[in-house]
């Protein structure tokens, strides 16, 4: 009886979560009126002048935004599908510059599954955006393929570069890098919204010194790497490299129960003590954020030889949810923040050894903030590549779903100033620049910790 009821709860939950993944599917088709097209650009409009803290911040030219807006709400004059209307607004997507705002389905990952379960199947694979160009890194979901790194030259006989305008234009983010980034790894859902969904992809494709060849490949019924489920043992990584050497891999500053990440972390600092470790690589590189919380107290606890904070100064708009005591809702504040945190000097895993802190491309948000932190006080040095993203990030995101589409935007509530104040409008710039292998990340951790014994050699 027991095994029938767990059968049939079972049954429940699985037919429930088709159910709502194929609803975020079906929502794509529903067909809006002009009126209601623009009552949602209407309604987004006026909470985004209620959210964001100042607009000019990352948008070049607000008038110029502006007068885009318009142009859309003019140039809808007939009844479209929710992809429709999602296909001409998303374009101001890359007007924002900021991978914090953006205009999209309400759940890629519902979206992604509805997809696959009516069999309709995603771009093949997964790829590296660099520059205008398209190279196959993988299968989509990341099983290896013998075209990784050969170019795309055209998919289903339309030119890539065509497709690549489509796309970039409707993918948010700070910078032109960081939206190549970004669109690296949402080209399958991209393409399936944006372009076509075809049941076979025919790919003409060029490996270095070699002429075009094309090849046909179906479908994929798989997720995309960057929505697959990790595990805590996925994100959160220690290893011991040599005996002087540590390795410590944060993929993600969030995990629901982040007393288990600050076990991780306290029981990663034993080890280091324990083995007497003398440096220690902190690799974000592939860490798009998270809650500050999470490297203060579970990093910064056991690095932090003096006070620090995480930001000199902000601008917030102040809305109801996060108001304080004094504050009138609406209002933009811009202040200095001096409020430093102050390191335990009593904390027995204390490391006092050199500490190097990776970043690339995809450190964002509140990676860049633990970046910014341990390079201003001189907690480490910074290695690696550039960031995409700016190192003044904003942040405190807000979520709103239009009424009539059920499309989502997303908008930021604060900015923030890095730590010593420099930087406007610049990356994260590593005190070491090394080029990272995308294909084996592997080997710039090999290059850091050589480098450091080397240097030892010397000194």
């Amino acid at each position: 009886m027991k095994k029938t009821i767990l059968i049939f709860l079972l049954s429940l939950i699985f037919t429930s979560n088709t159910l709502l993944a194929n609803e975020s599917l079906n929502n794509l088709e529903k067909i809006l009126s002009p009126e209601q097209m623009k009552a949602d650009l209407k309604s987004w409009r006026a909470w985004l002048n209620n959210t964001h803290p100042d607009l000019s911040i990352r948008i070049d030219d607000v008038a110029h935004f502006d007068a885009a807006i318009n142009k859309i709400e003019d140039e809808i004059t007939q009844p479209k599908s929710v992809r429709g209307f999602l296909t001409k607004i998303s374009s101001l997507n890359s007007q924002f510059n900021d991978g914090h705002m953006n205009i999209f389905v309400q759940s890629q990952t519902k979206l992604i599954n509805a997809i696959i379960n009516k069999g309709k199947g995603l771009f093949p694979f997964e790829v590296i955006v660099n520059n205008g160009k398209v190279y196959i890194l993988s299968e989509l979901g990341g099983a290896t393929s013998q075209l990784s790194m050969a170019e795309i030259i055209s998919i289903n006989d339309t030119p890539i570069s065509d497709i690549y305008d489509l796309m970039i234009t409707r993918t948010y983010g700070d910078s032109s890098s960081h939206r190549e980034s970004l669109l690296s790894e949402k080209i399958s859902l991209y393409y399936w919204l944006f372009v076509n969904q075809p049941e076979q992809f025919s790919i003409a494709y060029k490996t270095t010194g070699a002429e075009i060849e094309k090849s046909v490949f179906n479908a994929a019924l798989i997720q995309p790497n960057a929505l697959a489920n990790e595990t805590f043992e996925d994100l959160f990584k220690f290893e011991l490299l040599d005996k002087k050497q540590a390795l410590l891999t944060i993929n993600l500053f969030w995990w629901q129960d982040k007393e288990r990440f600050y076990k991780f972390t306290k029981n990663a600092f034993q080890q280091i003590k324990d083995n007497n470790i003398e440096h220690v690589i902190i690799d974000v590189r592939n860490n798009p954020g998270g809650d500050d919380d999470m490297w203060k107290q579970g990093l910064l606890t056991y690095i932090a030889d003096k006070p620090y904070r995480h930001t000199s100064k902000y601008t917030k708009k102040i809305i109801a949810k996060y108001m304080d005591e004094g504050e009138t809702e609406g209002d933009v504040v811009t202040a200095d923040y001096d409020k430093f945190e102050k390191p335990s000097n009593e904390e027995p895993l204390k490391f006092n050894g050199k500490v190097s802190v990776v970043v690339g491309k995809v450190t964002y948000s509140s990676a860049i903030l633990f970046a910014n932190t341990m390079q201003d006080f001189g907690f480490a040095k910074i290695v690696g590549e550039k960031s995409a993203g700016f190192s003044w990030q904003t942040g405190g995101i807000q979520f709103f779903s239009f009424p009539y589409s059920g499309l989502k935007a997303v908008s930021p509530r604060f900015y923030l100033v890095r730590p010593s104040g420099e930087g406007k409008g610049l990356p994260v710039l590593p005190d070491s620049v090394l080029k990272d292998n995308q294909l084996n990340q592997r080997t710039l951790i090999n290059e850091i910790a050589k480098n450091y014994l080397d240097e030892q050699l010397v000194n």
